[in-house]
């Protein structure tokens, strides 16, 4: 990600939303661009998968002057960005630049289910991959050990932790769970974040209760209506190739009680307590 690093130039009014692998970044790609745009009369995520509407820039960077243009073929101020990369690796002019970070986080046990799915469908598409299905108890050992995509899992959150902990005007830290238990109460925390007051905003069918934008917003960005939408059926994402069909799988939560055996399960829940150890952060599901 050197390219990263040296060339992207960040505005102060950019909005980077940042997660690990495989913890629910799709969605919250549809409802930050929904908070922000709801007014707009024409919804853009029926026409464009959200990885197309907020460029990642783990993906720009790694492909062709065309996709650098992403980041300035669009919205012109308050840009939705998403990364992959931990805090710890985003450069200085990033850091400092003054934008707005919101970082998701999920139970690493459900995380690592999603990922061993994604991983597993990919392989197939790729001839220079492995046939064979990757098994989960090799999953469980790559997790322990943290060799995965972007860094050992549990610095990844703890750097976006701390973060949110010293500047929380700047970084928003979300947990995958508490959006599903009590997703209302979620959006209103993420919109104050984002400066979007929906009290005086009036959507594009002149609707300004609270309670009613605040359920347009779920709608539209709903894992089973995104899932539903020919957009994401079909195509597949340019860098990779990976059909967009494989980002939308069921979006639940302890799923991983299907897959992990109880001593994978306690394995992960030791390391967990270990690793958030004395820091105020839980990733309990519920």
């Amino acid at each position: 990600m050197a390219a990263f690093r040296s060339e992207f130039q960040p505005r102060s009014d950019d909005i980077p939303l940042t997660s690990f692998p495989k913890t629910g970044a799709t969605w919250l790609m549809a409802l930050c661009h929904n908070i922000l745009h709801l007014e707009e009369d024409d919804n853009i995520l029926t026409k464009m998968k959200p990885h197309d509407v907020v460029p990642a820039l783990d993906v720009v960077y790694l492909a062709d002057q065309v996709q650098h243009a992403l980041l300035d073929s669009g919205r012109t101020t308050g840009r939705l960005l998403h990364t992959h990369l931990p805090y710890s690796c985003l450069s200085e002019a990033v850091r400092n630049s003054g934008c707005k970070f919101v970082h998701l986080a999920r139970n690493p046990k459900d995380m690592l289910v999603s990922m061993w799915h994604f991983y597993n469908k990919i392989v197939k598409l790729n001839p220079t991959m492995p046939s064979a299905s990757f098994p989960m108890e090799g999953a469980v050992e790559s997790f322990c050990s943290g060799v995965l995509p972007f860094g050992p899992f549990y610095e990844h959150v703890v750097g976006y932790w701390e973060e949110s902990k010293k500047r929380p005007d700047k970084v928003l830290f979300l947990k995958y769970e508490e959006l599903r238990r009590d997703p209302k109460e979620q959006v209103r925390k993420l919109a104050s974040f984002l400066g979007k007051l929906f009290s005086t905003t009036t959507a594009a069918d002149g609707d300004d209760d609270d309670e009613v934008v605040v359920e347009k917003v779920l709608w539209r960005s709903s894992f089973g209506r995104l899932k539903e939408l020919e957009v994401n059926k079909n195509g597949v994402l340019e860098i990779g190739k990976v059909p967009n069909v494989h980002f939308f799988r069921k979006g639940t939560v302890r799923d991983w009680n299907n897959y992990l055996t109880p001593q994978m399960a306690e394995r992960i829940d030791q390391l967990t307590q270990l690793k958030l150890q004395g820091i105020g952060l839980s990733l309990d599901d519920f």
